[in-house]
């Protein structure tokens, strides 16, 4: 009896030890410092420690300067990172999946500094006030390349500063996509953040931030909040075919909005707009499309125009001036793409005094009226005499506009040429 009880006790030892060898080969570690995978981690090819929340446990045993590089796999784990200099890899958000063990509280929570969190998919954090990724008084953190999907909310920041989040997707949330509370100094670039049940981007009491080439399409909310802030910039954003608002500003001052595109908004149908500033002053807006059946409104004291300045603007026009606005026209008596009267905004006093003009569809329509007049030669005559360049006004093609483009205007509104 004592016999075989011996012989099973070596062949169970002999067993484990083959499942740890075997482990460990699957999980070659030449990649980081720490590897990770579903069944446990281990630094630097070394002895591999089984584990139930291996992300977890690999974080708990890093040092400052680490790269924890964690295997394609299904992990169901709250993770906590209070090591700063720490990096985790995931081999991909579409092969790293992580779901919250405790919907009840973050999936990653990073509350140090200096922590870049790259490749995984984060879902399951479903609480209220929880998130996906959490950066919680974290400063100078690098969020990329991540998905942040069925949580409550996808990325969050509370009083996080001088942070990164690059090409993350935060979409189909519970509340927002991406969310920032009292952060300042960060810096949102290529994101994604779409289908949410409130607002895509949404940021409250926070402070030169800049939002990069983000999208924030089809929320159930707006695509773009921002409520109590200042000193923000939000340059080539896209935020349309939003439920409510494509970009919503409330009591905020000094910030700049150009080149960002609000089409398609108010799917709701109750007179929400394209872009709106409630209790706003001194923000400045220009360069912008706005193509909605509401297009603005603003009951404050703002800037929607700079002075001309030539440029290609944000419909291809040769100056720089107001925005564009899809449900307007007018006239541009001097063809420099511009149209001559001001576009009268909403809600207050306020102007576009320098409305973008699409360019004509009419080849030698210089004042965007859509037929070829006399008055389209007299243009093309002014701008030969003071050698402005403008590619509508040279219909000869020679690369500079002369009297001659001013006869064959005349002379094709005359039905004598043809263009």
């Amino acid at each position: 009896m004592k016999t075989y009880t011996i012989i099973k006790m070596t062949a169970l030892i002999l067993a484990l030890i083959t499942v740890s060898i075997t482990t460990a080969a699957t999980i070659s570690c030449d990649s980081g410092d720490i590897c990770v995978n579903e069944t446990g981690w281990l630094r630097d090819s070394g002895a591999f420690n089984a584990s139930g929340s291996p992300i977890h446990d690999a974080v708990n045993n890093a040092s400052s300067g680490d790269t924890i590089c964690v295997k394609a796999g299904s992990y169901s784990e709250n993770v906590d990172i209070a090591t700063a200099h720490l990096t985790l890899a995931g081999a991909g958000a579409d092969v790293v999946n992580v779901a919250a063990a405790d919907s009840g509280d973050y999936v990653f929570e990073v509350t140090a500094d200096y922590v870049n969190i790259a490749g995984f998919n984060v879902a399951g954090a479903t609480g209220s006030g929880n998130a996906g990724i959490c950066l919680n008084k974290a400063y100078h953190c690098n969020i990329s390349d991540n998905t942040a999907s069925g949580n409550y909310d996808g990325i969050y920041l509370d009083s996080s500063s001088n942070n990164t989040l690059l090409k993350n997707t935060a979409s189909n949330n519970e509340d927002n996509g991406i969310e920032l509370w009292s952060s300042s100094n960060n810096t949102l670039t290529g994101n994604t953040a779409n289908s949410n049940y409130c607002d895509g981007i949404y940021l409250d009491s926070s402070s030169n931030n800049t939002l990069l080439k983000n999208t924030a399409s089809n929320n159930e909310g707006d695509g773009i909040g921002l409520y109590y802030l200042s000193d923000n910039t939000l340059a080539g954003n896209i935020a349309n075919s939003n439920y409510h608002g494509g970009i919503y500003l409330d009591s905020s001052s000094n910030n700049t909005l150009l080149k960002n595109t609000a089409s398609n908004n108010d799917y709701d149908g109750f007179d929400y707009y394209g872009i709106e500033l409630c209790d706003c002053d001194n923000n400045l807006i220009y360069n912008n499309y706005f193509d909605n059946a509401y297009n603005a409104y603003d009951d404050g004291f703002n800037q929607w125009n700079i002075t001309i300045t030539a440029g290609a603007n944000i419909i291809g026009g040769l100056f720089i001036g107001g925005n564009y606005w899809g449900n307007y026209t007018d006239e541009d008596s001097d063809g420099d793409g511009l149209w001559d009267t001001e576009y009268p905004i909403a809600g207050g006093d306020n102007f576009d005094y320098h409305p973008l003009c699409p360019p004509s569809s009419v080849k030698g329509d210089l004042n965007g009226d859509g037929i070829l007049t006399s008055a389209d030669a007299a243009i093309a005559l002014r701008l030969a005499a003071t050698g402005a360049p403008d590619d509508a006004a040279d219909v000869s093609g020679d690369g500079q506009v002369t009297s001659l483009d001013a006869l064959m205007i005349l002379q094709a509104a005359a039905e004598v040429v043809e263009l």
